[in-house]
C-alpha cells in the first residue's frame, strides 16, 4: 500500500522530465491507445491505465477528501511520471500539470459560461495550447491543438462500464492529455455528487 503523503510531496525519481521507464518496457507516455479504468466504491479516486492487450502501463491516484484535489500518476514500476494540483482559490476550475521534477507542463481550465455543455482548454507557457470539446459525461470528446485533433476519448474498443479508451491521434504532449483526462473525470464526478 502506497503512502498517502505521495499526493502532498511527490517523489522525484531522477528520470528526467519525460518520466520514461527503461527502454523495452511498455510506457504510458509513448502508447498511442490506452484504456483508463476508474475504480468504483473507493474513498480514493483511482485510475488504472492499460494498453489494448491489458498490460498495466500505470495508475493515477487522488483523494475525494483532499481540497484542492491532487493526483499523482505513476508508471508500471510505481515511479512518478507526473502530478496534478487543483487550484484552491480560483474563479475558474483549474489544474496545474507538473512533470516529476516539479516543472509546470500546462494549466487546464474550465470555461465559465457555455450555452450547451462544457468546454476546457489548456495553457502552456502562458498561451492557449489545447481546446477540449465534446460530451464529457459519456466519455466522448476530442482534444485539438491549432484546430487539429491530437487526442480522442471514446468507448470504441472498451466494454466495461467504468472504462474508456484514450487515443493519441496527433502530436501532443502525452502528459497534458493524461492530465486533462484525469482532471475532466474528476470534475464530472464532483459535479454529479453535488
Amino acid at each position: 500500500m502506497r503512502k498517502t503523503n505521495r499526493l502532498l510531496e511527490p517523489e522525484h525519481d531522477g528520470r528526467g522530465a519525460s518520466g520514461e521507464p527503461p527502454s523495452g518496457s511498455p510506457s504510458l507516455l509513448s502508447t498511442k491507445d490506452f484504456a483508463m479504468t476508474k475504480k468504483i466504491l473507493s474513498i480514493r479516486e483511482h485510475y488504472d491505465f492499460t494498453n489494448r492487450d491489458g498490460t498495466k502501463l500505470g495508475e493515477g491516484d487522488g483523494n475525494f477528501l483532499q481540497f484542492p484535489a491532487k493526483f499523482v500518476v505513476l508508471d508500471a514500476n510505481n515511479a512518478e511520471m507526473m502530478h496534478l494540483n487543483g487550484k484552491l482559490l480560483s474563479i475558474r476550475r483549474e489544474f496545474d500539470i507538473y512533470d516529476p521534477s516539479g516543472n509546470l507542463v500546462g494549466i487546464m481550465k474550465k470555461k465559465l459560461v457555455k450555452l450547451i455543455g462544457s468546454e476546457y482548454w489548456v495553457e502552456k507557457n502562458g498561451v492557449d495550447y489545447m481546446r477540449i470539446f465534446g460530451n464529457f459525461v459519456e466519455h466522448d470528446y476530442r482534444m485539438e491543438v491549432n484546430k487539429v485533433q491530437v487526442a480522442q476519448v471514446h468507448r470504441k474498443w472498451v466494454s466495461i462500464r467504468d472504462q474508456f479508451g484514450v487515443s493519441m491521434t496527433g502530436n501532443a504532449d502525452p502528459r497534458i492529455v493524461i492530465g486533462a483526462v484525469i482532471a475532466i473525470e474528476h470534475e464530472e464526478v464532483t459535479e454529479r455528487r453535488h
